[in-house]
């Protein structure tokens, strides 16, 4: 990627993503392997005005290390209480959050001991639930990006080396997709991210109570709450910044009500699960419980998904995308929820979001939640249920319909 263009990308995860303000502290969730985009991203960060950086590094390696070399399992649910401590900090003092997904280390945990992987993520979960829901209630601003390497690339596009070729050749894809084509992209994303917000708007004010999507493999209704709210785009933080979570977006989505889905549903692209990329998913609801599923391979693996808890068998979310996209005008397949979930309309099994409620305030506990419709759990999982084949209808309660999306394009 030429240098100009990095540095577009660095400033938009900067000032459209977290949309730092000047003296704000930032912290930056990276792996060794993009650790040096992180670098970038840091410096970007000071030049804007940033006031302290700090990172937060790992590797699929090491984790794959502690599980396999493991003896006592009770090992694998320690976490030193200083990383409690330190995110409740940042929390308390309005850092800014930016995320560098992890995508050079795909297979890494690929062979692993599932049921010890899983037990090291719920406790993870558990011990961080409090800081999960201040940022999933905007409590701080935070966004996720993605920074192509050699092992990303050789994903995508299906070959085995790893080479610079390769990656050059994902940045020239991304490109487009970002907007770092356009002669302003921080303009071009407050743009386009506030027409997700305005199409949230139209969805809201139709008083949808149920969705029913059909399409090869996939004929599925999702019930909607008397309070559900859509959501995309632009979202306002507690501190009054506006700021793109996910980089790049093209949703709107809001919560179901986690009792009313039924019917069955093809899973359209891979999806990573545990730290595993499964292929062929499909899933029955009734009564909005999973009762069935498959897989082409590693069916155990969504078994111990489904162990967490009670909530990660019903949905939390519900999202829309159509063909309209750029993620989908790629024609790529790029092995990343953080951009297959942005070329097709997707559901996620696990937790749902309060945001997307206008009674939002009276769901301060999980019994509160799980009242009110919205679903309770540690995990949230987005699995692709979108394709140019998907239609999309909304009924009210009269038994109106509209619709919404047809051969995956929207039509409102």
């Amino acid at each position: 990627m030429n240098q100009e263009d990095l540095k577009k990308y660095c400033e938009l995860i900067i000032e459209v993503g977290v949309n730092l303000y000047p003296e704000q502290c930032l912290n930056i969730n990276c792996s060794i392997k993009n650790y040096e985009f992180a670098i970038l991203l840091a410096e970007t960060a000071y030049k804007k005005g940033a006031r302290f950086v700090d990172f937060k590094t790992g590797s699929n390696l090491l984790t794959k290390h502690r599980i396999q070399n493991n003896r006592n399992p009770e090992d694998l649910e320690f976490i030193p209480s200083y990383l409690l401590a330190k995110t409740n900090e940042m929390l308390a003092n309005d850092w800014a959050f930016a995320t560098i997904d992890n995508l050079e280390e795909l297979d890494v945990l690929k062979e692993i001991d599932s049921d010890k992987f899983g037990l090291m993520i719920k406790k993870e979960q558990e011990t961080f639930k409090a800081s999960s829901k201040a940022l999933g209630s905007s409590k701080n601003t935070w966004t996720i990006a993605a920074a192509p390497g050699p092992g990303w690339a050789s994903k995508v596009f299906n070959k085995p080396e790893l080479s610079e070729k390769n990656t050059e050749e994902l940045w020239k894809k991304l490109v487009p997709i970002l907007r770092l084509d356009k002669k302003d992209p921080v303009e071009e994303w407050r743009i386009h991210g506030n027409k997700l917000v305005e199409r949230s708007r139209i969805l809201t004010e139709m008083n949808i109570d149920k969705l029913l999507f059909e399409g090869p493999g996939t004929e599925l209704e999702i019930g909607l709450n008397n309070t559900s709210i859509w959501k995309g785009g632009i979202v306002k933080a507690q501190n009054g910044r506006m700021f793109i979570p996910n980089l790049p977006t093209e949703e709107v989505f809001t919560t179901p009500d986690f009792r009313r889905t039924n019917g069955k549903v093809r899973v359209t692209k891979p999806v990573k699960v545990l730290e595993n990329l499964l292929t062929g998913i499909w899933f029955e609801f009734k009564n909005g419980k999973v009762t069935d599923f498959g897989t082409d391979t590693g069916k155990e693996i969504l078994s111990n998904y489904f162990k967490t808890d009670d909530g990660a068998s019903y949905l939390g979310e519900v999202a829309l995308v159509d063909s309209n996209s750029e993620v989908y005008k790629s024609g790529l397949i790029f092995n990343s929820i953080l951009y297959d979930e942005n070329a097709a309309c997707h559901i996620a099994l696990g937790k749902g979001f309060p945001m997307c409620f206008s009674n939002r305030d009276d769901m301060i506990t999980p019994a509160d939640m799980k009242k009110y419709g919205c679903n309770y759990s540690l995990v949230h999982t987005d699995f692709m249920i979108g394709s140019d084949e998907i239609n999309v209808t909304g009924f009210d309660k009269g038994g109106g319909k509209t619709e919404i999306i047809k051969k995956g394009m929207f039509k409102i």
